[in-house]
């Protein structure tokens, strides 16, 4: 019959609670923080490529109070920030698609 050995744990050293671990009071980059700051979100935008549509995006969701369509409030304004993105750039393509002065040969 084999013995078996018992496992030694050394150093094991106790969690020290007198500076307890603190993130960053701004979390304004992770989209968590709603409303955001209108710099952060003209940051953002920026980097999308569409640099004149961030008033227009906070101007929108002002309007509806940071809730979405259904009433629950937004969580992460990245989110809600790239859905309308998309939407504003489906927009574009279907406006340019309809214009009188958009020339297609079929």
């Amino acid at each position: 019959m084999k013995r078996k050995a018992k496992r030694v744990i050394q150093n094991q050293r106790e969690p020290r609670h007198d500076k307890p671990k603190v993130l960053a009071d701004n979390h304004d980059g992770f989209g968590g923080n709603v409303p955001p700051d209108r710099m952060v979100v003209a940051i953002y935008f920026d980097q999308k490529d569409l640099p004149d549509c961030a008033d227009a995006f906070l101007a929108e969701q002002e309007l509806l109070q940071w809730k979405t369509i259904r009433g629950a409030p937004i969580r992460n304004w990245k989110v809600c920030a790239a859905e309308w993105i998309f939407n504003y750039r489906q927009e574009m393509k279907r406006k340019f698609r309809l214009s009188p002065f958009s020339s297609q040969s079929y």
